[in-house]
């Protein structure tokens, strides 16, 4: 499999023929720029009308794709056959890795008892493909969310892959963003301002990304709405960036609880004013900040009991003290670091900032200005007692914080 950085003529059309078949997964933008490239290699514009052929692997079936792929080039040297959202075709994407689950639907209906899997016909097709005929492959885009468990990239499953990933017969480019490699991001950004002729400052692709996630897609069209800003020509600087672009929200909200964790009380109530400017309900940001305050409180604890926090941890866990932990699995601390480790040292390092009691008052204090967001009389604290949701929410912050 190779990586989009990667991608080069030289290596997709070795002796400058095309391979037999190429799988294409990851980010739709970055997705789009390889087909577009493999087109133009391989078929002329001239020559698309009657030698390219796109189809939808949600409707339909191995039998028409390789119907396609059978025809000849018509006034061209070669033929494309393009599947988007290939993993699609007659259920792949709902088959085990080596594609042998049963099947439902449209395909079950077809199935007949010793009858190969869809996997294996496909692959069994991808060995047969005429030589003037190359198959383009494309996975339906993924944006994964910033935090999640990283999956084993597949364009199909593992059994179709391994044919289409052979030496000299096909590849499989992977254009998924990596989520903490933001050099990626920005070196993207880079280049597409250079093709697009927009100025850049120095630390100006830089700050778009951290301002505006990993969203490629979503960064290029803010890309250009800076340009049209400054005019063409024109400089983008940071200042138009933090005027032009509204921040991603998901990285706002873990801004907001790296700075309560850090006890910068300032940054996160502008940060908590930026949320709700833009949107978001305070009810839903209390609820995160609730989310938080008893992963630092499980935190707490496990600093306390000298226990390191990492993917092994809910192995190793004393049982009086597991006794006290939720029993929800996506509530529970330890539960959670087996598949996200990544939050066990931030967790670590803000936990050490506060003591079991301070971060006990926090939930009290959050309890309190949820019932009186929600117009319960009831207070714990006395610290709200009223007030707008929004004014109910900052006190929560800055209690936080004292």
């Amino acid at each position: 499999m190779l990586a989009y950085t990667d991608f080069k003529k030289s290596k997709m059309l070795p002796n400058n023929a095309p391979l037999r078949v190429y799988g294409v997964l990851g980010d739709g933008f970055l997705q789009k720029r390889v087909i577009d490239a493999l087109l133009e290699w391989i078929l002329p514009p001239d020559a698309r009308d009657f030698n390219l052929d796109t189809l939808d692997g949600e409707t339909t079936t191995l039998t028409e794709v390789f119907a396609r792929c059978s025809n000849l080039p018509f006034l061209a040297d070669a033929r494309v056959v393009l599947v988007q959202r290939a993993e699609r075709l007659e259920g792949l994407h709902r088959s085990s890795d080596e594609g042998e689950a049963p099947q439902k639907g449209k395909a079950a209906k077809s199935a007949t008892k010793g009858a190969l899997s869809p996997a294996k016909r496909f692959a069994e097709g991808i060995e047969k493909l005429p030589g003037t005929t190359v198959l383009v492959l494309a996975r339906t885009p993924e944006t994964p969310e910033p935090g999640s468990r990283v999956a084993t990239p597949r364009c199909i499953n593992a059994a179709v892959d391994k044919s289409v990933d052979k030496e000299k017969h096909g590849a499989i480019i992977d254009c998924t963003v990596p989520l903490k490699n933001i050099g990626f991001a920005i070196r993207v950004v880079q280049e597409e301002a250079v093709q697009r002729h927009i100025p850049l400052a120095p630390d100006a692709a830089n700050h778009l990304v951290s301002r505006a996630g990993m969203d490629i897609a979503l960064l290029l069209n803010e890309l250009e709405k800076c340009s049209l800003r400054v005019g063409e020509g024109q400089m983008v600087t940071r200042q138009i960036i933090d005027e032009m672009v509204k921040r991603a929200p998901q990285d706002t909200i873990f801004d907001l609880t790296d700075a309560l964790g850090a006890r910068n009380t300032p940054h996160a109530v502008g940060l908590m004013r930026e949320l709700i400017a833009g949107g978001d309900a305070p009810e839903r940001i209390l609820a995160t900040l609730v989310t938080h305050f008893r992963q630092l409180l499980q935190a707490r604890a496990f600093l306390d009991a000298r226990l390191t926090m990492d993917a092994s941890l809910l192995h190793r866990m004393p049982p009086d003290l597991a006794a006290q932990l939720p029993q929800d699995g996506k509530d529970n601390l330890a539960s959670v670091l087996q598949f996200q480790a990544w939050r066990g040292r931030r967790l670590a390092e803000q936990a050490r900032n506060f003591t079991t009691e301070q971060i006990q008052a926090a939930l009290e204090s959050a309890l309190s200005a949820d019932l009186a967001i929600k117009g319960i009389s009831a207070d714990i604290t006395g610290e709200a007692e009223g007030g707008t949701s929004e004014l109910l929410l900052e006190l929560t912050v800055l209690n936080f914080g004292q």
